[in-house]
């Protein structure tokens, strides 16, 4: 039987008897049913890939070689397990109105304070969840129908309708607070927004869901990055809650109520999707991550201090701004590309050369055959043998372009020197070992390909993609200029000093032109570091440095 699967085993019964010892604690529920969600997803996904693939919802992850297809949109899985822990929560939420003895209102028609149902909590809760679900569905019909940029932004607007209302309903604050330098200009401390301030809101739930989709392309950053957002908001709460406080303590609560689910479904989903990653979580859970952190700012009451989080998304997103209003050339794909690694030198080209002519090319299988180098991405497509063979007869191509060559006459020795391995042992025992493998369901060969994908990508390297500058606006170039200027962008030109192409604007490709030799896995570790160093930024403005300006 397989870890996770035991795991699950073992842990399920514990964290039921744990949840019913502290029934009368509505936070330590919550953890409860938040591992259990998170144990049921870790089961669940690998579980259902097969399904996923059958109905055709399986997509090619164009930053692997061999170009595995992967199943798309697991996200709703993790979505699904969230709704269900958090609808399974409610009852646990009201637990001391559940349990309190109430009085005989047949003589008296009026009910003590103590006793009077709290609907608007429960309302501000069933609103939160009903936009959360409104936005997996809506991500998942993306997901299936593929829907245009224009949808992306009404959708989220619809989505985060419930929520709205019941913040109108609720007499939310609608007032933001004049920072000190100002107030002798306007000659208050508060100004009152009133519409304006929903128009606001309802902008940053639209912001919310699609920048974690645009900050996407490699395994695991869209869960990672949505993780360390999520911790970070849980430990605010948590450090406000430890203060004694009593003042505001119910929407920390509510929260860490939405928050703490969420963490452990994603944790468990970032298991399958980080690199090499067996899953796609698809658009479905960038729309209900953001929407998940779009409704605790919103209720919560920090939608100003929900956006110290996501700096990064908003560089990314003013970062990209060029390509996404179409002043640049944007393609359908943006994400990093695999390129040849460290290249080699004149001499070894030539030795390479030799050892292939004499087909005694085995001695160099340990050479590496990855690049950083920003000219050479072959995206995933490796050179045939002819392009090889006639690289090495013209060494005027060789001296130009000597690293791309070089690359292409290592994996024409590896091609030409590679066997097939020898089977060793009992062969029936070997297929009933494969058939053991097969029959264990998704989650063993993921497994499985997981172990042997890491060490097939460990020596792989990601360069910046690119765009042609081709039909670019004046005001693109010269934006593009700027960025080049200030070392954000990496521009090629052509003999005449005009320019021909530009990294891809998205931060994932941005660390690249600044960072060389990055694989898959650092990449992702550099975007997580950035987000984390964010967060610690966040709480130094918000906490440490915020009476500079309100006080």
């Amino acid at each position: 039987m397989l870890l996770h699967k035991k795991l699950t085993l073992a842990s399920s019964p514990l964290l039921l008897a744990l949840s019913w010892q502290f029934r009368d604690e509505p936070l330590a529920v919550c953890i409860c049913i938040s591992g259990l969600a998170g144990l049921a997803t870790w089961c669940v996904v690998p579980a259902t890939v097969a399904t996923f693939k059958r109905a055709g919802l399986s997509g090619v992850d164009l930053a692997k070689p061999n170009r595995p297809v992967l199943a798309e949109s697991m996200g709703v899985v993790a979505a699904m397990i969230y709704l269900v822990a958090t609808f399974l929560f409610i009852p646990a939420q009201f637990q001391n109105w559940w349990a309190a003895q109430k009085p005989d209102t047949t003589a008296t028609p009026s009910l003590p304070a103590s006793f009077v149902f709290p609907f608007g909590r429960l309302g501000e809760y069933l609103s939160a969840l009903l936009s959360l679900q409104s936005m997996v569905f809506l991500g998942f019909a993306d997901d299936v129908l593929d829907l245009r940029w224009r949808f992306k932004l009404i959708l989220p607007t619809i989505a985060s309708i419930p929520t709205l209302i019941v913040y109108y309903v609720g007499y939310g604050v609608t007032h933001v607070m004049v920072p000190v330098f100002m107030r002798p200009w306007l000659g208050t401390h508060i100004v009152e927004l009133g519409a304006l301030y929903y128009v606001y809101i309802g902008m940053m739930a639209v912001f919310c869901t699609n920048a974690i989709n645009i900050l996407a392309g490699i395994n695991g950053v869209e869960v990672g990055q949505s993780i360390v957002i999520a911790v970070s908001i849980i430990v605010k709460d948590v450090a406000y809650l430890c203060t004694g406080n009593t003042e505001g303590e119910y929407y920390h609560l509510f929260t860490l109520y939405l928050l703490l689910p969420f963490v452990a479904v994603s944790a468990a989903l970032y298991y399958w999707n980080v690199h090499p990653a067996r899953v796609f979580v698809g658009d479905t859970y960038c729309y209900f991550a953001g929407m998940t952190f779009a409704v605790c700012g919103i209720l919560g009451h920090f939608s100003k201090t929900l956006m110290l989080f996501f700096v990064p998304q908003i560089f990314n997103f003013i970062y990209s701004a060029p390509q996404i209003f179409g002043l640049v050339p944007c393609p359908r794909h943006r994400l990093p590309k695999i390129a040849a690694g460290s290249p080699l030198s004149r001499s070894m080209v030539a030795r390479i050369q030799h050892e292939i002519n004499a087909s005694n090319g085995a001695g160099n299988s340990g050479i590496s055959d990855m690049s950083s180098d920003d000219s050479t991405d072959f995206a995933s497509e490796q050179p045939s043998s002819e392009a090889a063979a006639a690289a090495a007869e013209h060494g005027g191509i060789i001296s130009r372009m000597h690293k791309s060559v070089s690359t292409a006459m290592v994996s024409f020795a590896r091609a030409r020197t590679k066997r097939p391995a020898r089977p060793t042992g009992n062969l029936r025992s070997s297929r009933a070992r494969s058939s053991r493998a097969s029959s264990s369901g998704g989650g063993s060969s993921s497994s499985s390909s997981s172990n042997t994908g890491a060490s097939a990508y460990a020596g792989i390297y990601m360069v910046p993609s690119r765009t042609s500058l081709r039909g670019s606006k004046p005001l693109g170039i010269l934006i593009l200029r700027v960025y080049e200027r200030l070392g954000l962008a990496s521009i090629e030109r052509n003999d005449q000093g005009e320019m021909v192409s530009v990294n891809n604007l998205t931060l994932l490709n941005l660390v690249l032109v600044r960072c060389d030799r990055l694989t898959e896995s650092q990449l992702n570790n550099r975007i997580l570091l950035i987000q984390s160093l964010n967060s610690v930024l966040a709480f130094l403005i918000r906490y440490r440095l915020s009476h500079v300006f309100y006080f």
